[in-house]
């Protein structure tokens, strides 16, 4: 009886970690434009757009970028500060995003990594 009790206490803590490293694997990945930068509070978020035209970049507002969410993949991100400092609205970047999303229009998604692309 006991080795039974052992045998499934040992199942619950191995299976559920086998199946949580793949899902680390298969995390989404977003490619875009950074629209607009906000630090509140030592939080810092990234509004990024799939498409946007170079003058409605240079021209737009928060209000205008929210807009154009709508219609295209778009999320905001929250990221570290290292990165937050180092990219820059204008440019493109690739996201690797956590699962769990704040339901909001646009979504906010934790970076897990981001780098930056041509």
């Amino acid at each position: 009886m006991k080795r039974i009790i052992l045998f499934i206490l040992i199942s619950l803590l191995v299976l559920p970690g086998c199946s949580d490293r793949d899902e680390k694997e298969n995390y989404p990945i977003y490619e875009g434009t950074v629209v607009f930068k906000t630090d509140e509070n030592d939080k810092y978020k990234f509004l990024v757009l799939q498409n946007i035209r170079k003058e409605d970049l240079k021209n737009g507002t928060l209000e205008d970028f929210i807009e154009l969410a709508q219609d295209q993949e778009a999320s905001y991100y929250f990221v570290d500060k290292e990165n937050y400092e180092s990219i820059e609205v204008g440019e493109r970047v690739k996201i690797t995003a956590d699962f769990n999303q704040q339901e909001s229009s646009p979504p906010i998604r934790t970076v897990v990594s981001i780098e930056k692309i041509s």
